[in-house]
């Protein structure tokens, strides 16, 4: 049985505070390089956010990592999962210089979203 700590962790995960910053940047692409459904995106993305969140607390009480770690690691590994599925379904058709922009933005979106406002979510919701 699902406790409410694991359920809580989904909803603020999937909250609009996290998902919002994700599609503002994704509505700002160019349609051309994009290859996926914005709207389907926008289905997706939410549940998505809300497992990431769901699986790096179970993580983290399974390896007794702090919350600071948590979010840390998260915001590491999170992006790197996306870039890989984006990179394995094809989603974006960029130049060299797109892809280490893209790359560079997709980091540093993660890092400020999971340990900025993920963390302020958990620690004070």
């Amino acid at each position: 049985m699902m406790s409410n700590e694991y359920l809580r962790a989904f909803v603020i995960g999937s909250s609009c505070f996290v998902f919002l910053p994700y599609f503002y940047a994704v509505s700002q692409f160019e349609p051309t390089y994009f290859n996926y459904d914005y709207k389907s995106y926008t289905f997706l993305a939410p549940v998505a956010l809300g497992f990431m969140n769901l699986i790096s607390l179970i993580l983290a009480k399974q390896f007794n990592i702090s919350n600071k770690n948590r979010f840390l690691y998260t915001s590491i590994i999170a992006p790197t999962f996306v870039l890989f599925t984006v990179i394995y379904f094809k989603i974006y058709n960029y130049t060299i210089y797109d892809w280490f922009n893209h790359i560079i933005k997709l980091y540093l979106m993660y890092f400020f979203v999971v340990n900025y406002i993920l963390y302020y979510l958990d620690k004070h919701v």
